[in-house]
């Protein structure tokens, strides 16, 4: 006779960085958690920043069976021809929420003290972000979690996205592929096999163990297909398997949390 037990919840813990926001997640799990953002730069149309790469990047993740994690920017959602991409990145179970709506870069490169939003400007984007994505028919429950864009950020900006209502997350430091915007000319340029090679060093050194590691599903004109690391998602996917890595998303860590 059943007396009514619940299995135990998931106990969830989280590596946070100096300004609080998560970089790793049950790092005593061999769970990686693929993350996907991107932009549509308006001023021309979608040449340099784009989200094109999405549309592949699901069809990789279905023929091998993986969820992910997307964050496109407001800009994304607005555009049309992505309105089916993000219904199936909805209705493949994968976690969809925003990097802000005009992807504000939120405090100087030079000096990361120097905020440059006020916090009445990040509140009107990040609105306009959920404006955009609220039109797909998800709540702000379920997309919560959110990764800062530009994955840059001091103090003040993070609080005030937590202020907003919101849970961030960033890239597990050391991994760096999400340097794949970088063209041949720019100074620190790695190529993909450079950078998705990162990914197996840094696994030899630390593991990889509660990672979270982006890849830009976007199509950066100063990249050929051979360069861009999502062409290589499956490679990546297929030997993080082999080393015993399972796949989990932040639909995995809302329900956690709850």
């Amino acid at each position: 006779m059943s007396i009514g037990c619940n299995p135990p919840k998931p106990e969830l813990e989280l590596v946070r960085d100096q300004y609080g926001v998560v970089t790793q997640i049950n790092p005593q799990e061999k769970s990686i958690y693929l993350i996907f953002t991107g932009h549509f730069s308006t001023n021309d149309d979608g040449f340099f920043e784009n989200f094109d790469g999405a549309a592949p990047v699901l069809q990789t993740l279905a023929e091998h069976d993986v969820k992910g994690s997307f964050f496109p920017t407001g800009n994304c959602f607005r555009v049309e021809r992505y309105r089916q991409v993000m219904h199936d990145i909805i209705d493949q179970g994968h976690y969809l929420s925003g990097h802000s709506d005009r992807h504000l870069l939120l405090c100087s490169y030079e000096d990361r003290h120097i905020s440059l939003v006020t916090f009445d400007s990040l509140a009107r984007d990040i609105t306009n972000m959920e404006q955009e994505i609220e039109k797909f028919g998800v709540t702000k429950e379920e997309y919560l979690w959110l990764v800062p864009p530009y994955e840059y950020y001091n103090q003040c900006s993070a609080d005030a996205l937590r202020t907003l209502g919101y849970k961030l997350a960033n890239p597990t430091p050391g991994l760096v592929t999400s340097m794949d915007w970088m063209g041949p000319n720019h100074p620190q340029y790695h190529s993909a096999e450079q950078l998705i090679n990162n990914i197996w060093v840094f696994e030899n050194e630390h593991t990889l163990n509660g990672a979270i590691i982006l890849i830009h599903a976007m199509n950066y004109p100063d990249r050929t297909d051979e360069d861009r690391p999502y062409t290589h998602l499956g490679e990546i996917i297929e030997r993080l398997k082999s080393m015993g890595y399972g796949f989990m998303t932040f639909k995995d860590v809302i329900a956690m949390e709850e």
